[in-house]
């Protein structure tokens, strides 16, 4: 048995289990064939020993000792049958009686706590059942569902228009509405992914509590979202709840004190007109998406065919697009900026034009809303600041003085935290001294308000580039922002200069205009200057800067060489 101990104790249990129940079993034979053979009460203990074998043992060891059991057994019996060896039968005592209660005792408490571990064992198989049980839910859970936002998702979205189709009464319909976020890749490209991570949480909120408990809102893939609406005959109803989406995602958003608004373009599609199947009536309201974007977007419209034709369109734009700028089909066109009270040329804004290989000279607002979408138009306007800033570098050194290139640029331009290092570089590389640039910002884009905008913007100004606002008095004319961001230059839009002479109300507001910049020290440029009357009503104003077809449409470079030379003479 000392091997045995030490064999446990090293958790040899197999090892010590085969050594223990064949010293047993080799005992137990002796006692059956030294005194009453197979009535002999030690035979009890065989199936003990068998037990024991199961449970500790491997299924050599329960074999083997079985057949050891077995051969003993028919032995003994065949030898007292022949009476080559004869067993003879002790009389009952009380030691005999004492030695079966034991026996049957060891076998009861064996098979009691091979029970008891048969009940572990069960429990700790029902505690792993609910733990698969539970991860599987959780699994299906995770397939299903948005992480961020908890809304379902791409996935869940086609189960729950399987069962909505599924339930739908033959009467009724299945509207389908597919909704993108108008500028949330500003909002993101600005402040941050947790900023944006925040409006996707708040705004899904929202649009939960806003739909009833018949209808579905999934978060589809990142600021998209697909709406459910189960049986119903009222597209009224599905029009309200449209409208009512746009209202409750328009509300101001609150992020690190600052205020932002995020509209939304939404598309309808439904399966009384527009198909059966979810991944029809999704490019159907995607379709129908895509034409309130280009109706200026925070809208809602119902898909018609028509809508492919526009679809298709954007696709295509934007693919010649990207080969556009693979292939130097971009140009640049020039439009000359006049002092009026000196009348002279003190400069130009660049504005792009795509010499497409088949159309021919495209004009941006056909293709520039495109690249704005489509995120090609961090690319472009890298593209324009650079060829704007050589050509100026090349017009100074060719003898033009007190020249300004004014440049365009986009809202997800000045997102972009290596703006500033951009335009540095791009200066650095022509040898362009800072206040030769003019950059142009729309009013829009102000309402950020970020620290990090306004680190920006003082970082420009503090470098010598000058900073104007495009179109002023079309957008949020929020005067604050005119100090706040060292605004320099206001260009007042053209809708209040093409009929100054003729209206009063729109002179008395660029009169306005040109006096309050005046107290800020901020100075006027006047777009859309058509006729001669419009220049000295200009002038009695005091407005410093003109631009407009009066003097000269957009031309090329060589044709504003030309343009200016005769000019000054």
């Amino acid at each position: 048995m000392i091997p045995v101990y030490h064999l446990a104790k090293n958790n040899k249990i197999t090892q010590a289990a085969t050594i223990l129940l064949y010293v047993l079993t080799i005992l137990v034979t002796q006692f059956m064939w030294r005194h009453g053979g197979l009535y002999d009460e030690s035979v009890l203990a065989y199936p003990c020993i068998l037990i024991m074998a199961a449970m500790v043992g491997d299924k050599s060891l329960f074999i083997n000792l079985l057949v050891v059991i077995s051969a003993s057994i028919g032995l003994n019996g065949l030898v007292n049958s022949q009476s080559w060896y004869i067993n003879s039968s002790s009389t009952i005592s009380l030691g005999n009686t004492f030695l079966v209660l034991i026996t049957i005792y060891l076998i009861s408490y064996i098979i009691w706590i091979m029970v008891e571990d048969f009940r572990e064992l069960v429990n700790k198989l029902n505690i792993e059942n609910s733990n698969v049980i539970k991860s599987k839910q959780e699994i299906e859970n995770l397939l299903h569902h948005d992480l961020l936002t908890g809304l379902p998702n791409k996935i869940m979205a086609k189960e729950l228009f399987a069962k909505a189709r599924s339930n739908t009464d033959s009467t009724k319909n299945i509207y389908l509405m597919f909704l993108d976020l108008d500028n949330f890749k500003v909002i993101n490209d600005a402040l941050g992914h947790q900023a944006g991570d925040a409006l996707l949480i708040e705004l899904s909120q929202r649009m939960f509590q806003l739909l009833q408990t018949r209808d579905s809102v999934c978060r589809y893939i990142g600021d998209e979202f697909v709406v459910i609406v189960e049986s119903t005959e009222s597209e009224e109803y599905v029009a309200s709840l449209a409208q009512q989406i746009i209202e409750q995602i328009s509300k101001p958003f609150y992020y690190l004190s600052n205020e932002f608004i995020c509209g939304c373009s939404i598309g309808i599609s439904t399966t009384a007109t527009d198909g059966e199947d979810f991944d029809t009536l999704l490019k159907h309201a995607d379709a129908a998406m895509y034409y309130s974007k280009s109706q200026g977007g925070n809208s809602f419209h119902f898909y018609n065919k028509e809508m492919n034709i526009h679809g298709h369109e954007y696709i295509s734009v934007v693919s010649d697009l990207r080969k556009a700028i693979a292939q130097d089909e971009l140009v640049l066109t020039y439009q000359p900026k006049i002092d009026i009270q000196n009348n002279k040329i003190i400069g130009a804004e660049a504005l792009i034009r795509w010499q497409h290989p088949e159309k021919g000279l495209i004009y941006p607002d056909e293709f520039i809303p495109q690249a704005e979408k489509s995120g090609l138009i961090i690319e472009i306007g890298d593209w324009v600041l650079s060829a704007a800033c050589r050509q100026c570098k090349q017009w100074l050194n060719s003898g033009y003085s007190d020249f300004t290139m004014a440049v365009n640029v986009s809202s997800k331009q000045f997102a972009k935290k290596d703006f500033y290092t951009k335009v540095e570089k791009t200066l650095s590389e022509y040898q362009l001294n800072a206040s030769s640039l003019e950059l142009e910002m729309t009013e829009s884009l102000l309402i950020d308000n970020s620290d990090e905008l306004k680190s920006t913007l003082k970082n420009l100004h503090d470098l010598g580039v000058h900073l104007s606002i495009d179109d002023f008095g079309t957008g949020y004319s929020n005067l604050g922002y005119l100090k706040a961001f060292d605004i320099e230059y206001l260009k007042i839009d053209r809708s209040f200069i093409s009929d100054l002479v003729t209206n009063p109300k729109n002179k008395t507001l660029v009169k306005a205009i040109v006096q309050m910049s005046h107290g800020l020290e901020i100075q006027n440029i006047a777009e859309g200057v058509e006729d001669q009357q419009t220049v000295r009503v200009l002038q009695q104003l005091q407005c410093e800067i003109g631009q407009g077809y009066y003097w000269s449409k957009p031309i090329f470079a060589e044709q504003f060489e030309v343009f200016a030379a005769e000019y000054n003479k």
